[in-house]
């Protein structure tokens, strides 16, 4: 009765019978049947002739499958349990070499994701979407730990994920794959297209002096200037790196800064072993060189033979050997870290980073790290080198020299006799959040931060909260109003390093936003595999998002935190060109003033609506490095041109997405800029002290404020309630607007968000496939790399 049912069933081709387990095995020589059956003839228990199709299927006209054949093997139990335990083992070294459960189980994606199809290619037939989407999976698994990136000379180094080099070329690579499928491999004929092709076309590549030879002369190494110009570099030193306004004492400490050495002439030195007497004369040749930097502020005045060479020549003489480890001692290591910012400010970041980290290799080398042997100067030159080299570890994307667990060394007390020391203090531990940022957030390194799991929170919300955290707990000196700013150049520069945290942060997030709205905004999965057109056309007006829909993104909070980040920063920025003389700003103040400008270019692709500041704010960014520029500063002029292609480029793709929505133009300055001179901020001081000086209103020149073109009410709320969000009531321009069709009309009359067809695809048919693939492409790389950095959905 059993075989009467399953012969009366309806036989399906897919389903096969369970094997009889009363069944004996029978030797291939005496076999009557073919070893496999077909699933039909399974099914119903009848002889099977194994042809394909058998006889059976072919006379009832059934569709004849054949199982897929598994191939088996036979092994003793002996060899499969030792397989089982060396499994096991591997499994438990895994787990002590990679610590981290999201990192893990990456790694397991990755090898997985090869065997896999793509997300992007499902339902994708075109060989060109293919390949292109097999070479950028390829190259995202070896950008995920940074890229080798090569200078003007062909030199190859190696930047790590919160370099601004291998952040910008990142970009690059996205922009260079988006613009010609979205031309559909056409020439435009408007010649404006073509701005931003030098941006484009510089992947691979950075800006660097590293591989130029630094002319060194031939000098009297005991030679000293005269007391007043001494005296004159000492204080431009102590104005700019360590005392500043003396409200917080200073942000590092290098040493004596006020006293000047003496002119111990006496025989002449002829060999290294003569020079040793005089060692300490190198601390302050490298304090002369560096401070020689600061004066360069006229045109063209940043030439070789004018940078103070002679100075470091005769700091390096003293010195001598860096690897002659027997003649260095701890009073050596303020002057290397000297030299090491000399070299950042002469766009020579790998030479910094070698002067830096042999310096802190010094002091580990004499026990510092532990406290052994070591007086209240000594101690705060210690931590000054470690916040360089936690710098340094960011800047250019490295493991820092030392990890936190291994000091010992206490952090500086207040003495009489030396400056305050809760500003270098502060330093300190934010310069402990930018090492977890670098080894964890970015996972460069293992670091000592792995209880962000037992907390429920990732990496990255880890990293916010101490961010946070840091600035909630600032002593009262150290706060910064949004009101006013401090003339304390040392403590505008300690929240300028806070801010650009907080961008490393949720920059990686915030450029995947940027390619989930280039693909929201151009098309929509449902828009291309539908079979049914009516049902297609519905499916596309109901998924493509609106230019509005990343409001309701789980992470738009933190877009905007990053955004106001950078407009802080280059607040700031604007605030220490105006209190320095002459406007200077140093290296590490353009670097943050640059990563703010990209990411408010950025910020235009992700919203629609554009503040009135962040136009002036990207427009002091380009007078502030064409000021730079204009003196010879290469690295100034370098970063100029990849803002002005960049504008460029964010103006195309804005034209692309947002046709038909009121906007303000990115900016874009003539070759006449680079003599400008930056806006000046109106001086009033209402009767405060002279450390506070109030900013402007938001009426004036559109600082400190929060106008918007357009703005949606859930984006207003949110900034009433948010604490890093400016808190001025949104205010209108008051000038005409003009559209992308031409027409011109009062702002007042802005788009409301509500009309359709906004985000249309403006290609080819035939090519929406490809360039959906791409995105999708992206995206998918970009979700595999970043899990387990951030809690909640990311796409």
């Amino acid at each position: 009765m059993p075989r009467s049912r399953a012969t009366s069933s309806p036989a399906s081709p897919d389903k096969r019978l369970p094997v009889n387990p009363r069944r004996h095995k029978v030797p291939v020589e005496q076999r009557k049947r073919v070893a496999t059956a077909c699933n039909s003839c399974n099914v119903k228990r009848v002889k099977c002739s194994g042809e394909r199709p058998c006889r059976q299927c072919k006379n009832t006209s059934r569709e004849c499958i054949y199982p897929v054949t598994v191939d088996k093997v036979t092994i003793a139990k002996s060899e499969l349990d030792a397989l089982h335990a060396k499994c096991a083992a591997l499994e438990r070294c895994l787990q002590e070499a990679v610590p981290d459960s999201a990192r893990r189980q990456q790694l397991f994606a990755l090898d997985s994701k090869s065997f896999a199809p793509r997300r992007g290619s499902d339902g994708l037939h075109s060989p060109a979407a293919s390949s292109v989407g097999d070479v950028v999976e390829e190259e995202s698994v070896v950008a995920e730990d940074g890229r080798l990136l090569q200078d003007t000379d062909g030199t190859a180094r190696y930047l790590g994920e919160t370099s601004g080099a291998t952040f910008l070329d990142n970009l690059k690579q996205f922009m260079a794959t988006i613009f010609p499928l979205a031309y559909n491999g056409s020439a435009p004929s408007d010649p404006s297209i073509h701005a931003g092709n030098a941006f484009l076309s510089s992947v691979g590549r950075y800006q660097t002096s590293d591989s130029q030879p630094l002319l060194v002369p031939i000098v009297d190494p005991l030679w000293l200037p005269t007391s007043t110009e001494m005296s004159v570099k000492l204080s431009d030193l102590r104005y700019f790196i360590q005392e500043g306004g003396a409200i917080s004492g200073g942000i590092y400490f290098w040493g004596d800064l006020t006293s000047l050495p003496h002119n111990e002439r006496g025989p002449a030195a002829s060999t290294a072993a003569d020079l040793v007497a005089h060692r300490p004369l190198a601390f302050y040749h490298a304090a002369f060189a560096y401070s020689t930097l600061f004066g360069l502020t006229t045109t063209n005045s940043k030439q070789d033979g004018q940078l103070g060479e002679t100075y470091f020549a005769r700091a390096k003489m003293l010195l001598g050997n860096p690897l002659e480890v027997a003649t260095y001692s701890t009073a050596d290591v303020a002057a290397l870290a000297l030299m090491g910012m000399y070299m950042v400010e002469m766009n020579r970041r790998d030479a910094a980073y070698m002067y830096i980290t042999t310096a802190m290799h010094i002091s580990i080398m004499h026990g510092v790290h532990r406290g052994w042997s070591v007086d209240e100067m000594g101690k705060r030159v210690f931590w000054t080198v470690y916040i360089l080299d936690r710098w340094m570890s960011c800047l250019m994307g490295r493991p820092p020299t030392i990890q936190d667990e291994v000091i010992r060394l206490d952090l500086p007390r207040e003495v009489p006799g030396l400056p305050t020391c809760v500003g270098i203090c502060a330093n300190i531990e934010l310069s402990r959040i930018a090492g977890h940022v670098v080894c964890d957030t970015y996972r460069s390194a293992p670091g000592t931060w792995n209880d962000a799991r037992s907390t429920g929170l990732s990496h990255v919300d880890k990293a916010l909260r101490m961010l946070w955290n840091w600035q909630r707990d600032l002593p009262p000196a150290l706060q910064l109003s949004q009101d006013t700013l401090s003339r304390d150049r040392p403590l505008c520069t300690l929240h300028m390093n806070h801010n650009q945290l907080l961008i490393l942060t949720i920059r990686p997030m915030f450029l995947v936003a940027v390619k989930k709205a280039v693909a929201d905004r151009f098309f929509t999965t449902h828009s291309w595999h539908s079979q049914d057109r009516d049902h297609q056309q519905q499916q596309t007006e109901l998924s493509r998002p609106a230019w509005a829909s990343i409001e309701s993104h789980p992470q738009v909070s933190l877009f905007r935190d990053c955004s106001d980040a950078a407009r802080r920063n280059l607040r700031l920025g604007r605030w220490l060109a105006k209190i320095s003389p002459a406007s200077k700003l140093l290296l590490p103040d353009m670097h943050c003033i640059f990563n703010a400008a990209i990411l408010l270019l950025l910020h235009q692709i992700v919203f629609v609506d554009l503040r009135t500041d962040d136009v002036s704010d990207i427009s002091f960014a380009l007078e502030a490095f064409a000021r730079e520029a204009d003196v010879g500063d290469a690295y100034a002029g370098d970063c100029l041109r990849v803002m002005q292609d960049l504008a460029g480029l964010v103006r195309r793709l804005r034209s692309l997405m947002f046709d038909g929505v009121p906007h303000v133009p990115s900016p874009h300055f003539a070759p006449t800029i680079l003599s400008a001179a930056p806006s000046p901020l109106p001086s009033v001081g209402l009767g405060l002290p002279m450390s506070m000086i109030p900013l402007p209103s938001p009426g004036i020149e559109g600082h400190g404020g929060a106008d918007y073109l357009t703005s949606s009410p859930g984006h207003q709320q949110q900034q009433q309630h948010h604490s890093l969000h400016h808190h001025q009531q949104p205010h209108h321009l008051s000038v005409p607007v003009t559209t992308m069709d031409g027409t011109t009309g009062p702002l007042a009359l802005g788009y409301d968000g509500v009309s359709t067809g906004l985000g249309m695809m403006p290609l080819g048919v035939g090519s929406g496939d490809a360039l959906y693939a791409e995105l999708m492409t992206w995206l998918d790389n970009d979700e595999m790399s970043m899990s387990g950095m951030y809690a909640g959905q990311m796409i």
